[in-house]
C-alpha cells in the first residue's frame, strides 16, 4: 500500500525504509514541481515562491545576498525576478546612491503571495513538529543521526557519481 501507517512489528529491513525514503522524497519532488495559485488566479513556481518568501524575511538585501540564501546564481536569481516582476509579485529598486546594487521589494500581490507561503509551511511545520513531538524523546535521537548520516551521504552523491563514471568509462576501454 502505498501510504500503509499500520503499526510495525519486529524488525524493518534497511530496503523497506530505503523504500519509504524514496517514495517521500518523490512525493516531496512532485509537490516542488507542482506550481500553486496563492489567490490571485496566477500560477507561481516554486523557484518563485522561494524567491518572494526570501525577499519578504530578508528585504533589505541585494539580489546577490538572496542568490546565496537560496543557493542559485546571480543569473538564476535575476532571471526569476524578472518573471515575478512581469507577473506584478515584485518591483526591483536601487539602493539611494548606489545603482549597482539591486533590492527588491515585494508588491501587494507579492506580500499576499508571500503570506500565504507562510501559512502553508506553519501548518505543514506544525503538523510535522506534532508527529515528532508525540514520538519518545529516547526514539528521535536515532531518526536525528540517521537523518543526519543520510545528508553526509547526498553531500557525497556527486563524487559518487564521477568514480561511478569513471570506472564504467575505465571497463568501456579495458581489452577484452
Amino acid at each position: 500500500m502505498l501510504n500503509d501507517l499500520s503499526p510495525v512489528d519486529g524488525d524493518v529491513p534497511a530496503e523497506e525504509i530505503m523504500d519509504t525514503l524514496t517514495r517521500l522524497f518523490n512525493k516531496a519532488a512532485a509537490i516542488e514541481r507542482e506550481p500553486v495559485d496563492t489567490g490571485d488566479g496566477i500560477l507561481l513556481y516554486t523557484s518563485e515562491v522561494h524567491l518572494i518568501d526570501m525577499a519578504g524575511r530578508f528585504p533589505e538585501e541585494s539580489l546577490s545576498s538572496l542568490a546565496v540564501r537560496l543557493g542559485i546564481t546571480k543569473g538564476a536569481i535575476s532571471q526569476t525576478a524578472k518573471k515575478l516582476e512581469e507577473k506584478g509579485y515584485l518591483e526591483r529598486v536601487n539602493r539611494e546612491g548606489n545603482n549597482k546594487t539591486v533590492l527588491i521589494s515585494l508588491t501587494r500581490a507579492g506580500r499576499r503571495a508571500y503570506d500565504w507561503h507562510r501559512a502553508y509551511h506553519a501548518i505543514v511545520n506544525e503538523r510535522i513538529a506534532r508527529e515528532i513531538g508525540g514520538m519518545n524523546p529516547d526514539a528521535r535521537i536515532p531518526i536525528y543521526r540517521l537523518l543526519r548520516q543520510l545528508e553526509n551521504v547526498f553531500d557525497d552523491c556527486p563524487k559518487t557519481r564521477c568514480r561511478i563514471t569513471e570506472t564504467l568509462q575505465k571497463e568501456d576501454r579495458a581489452p577484452v
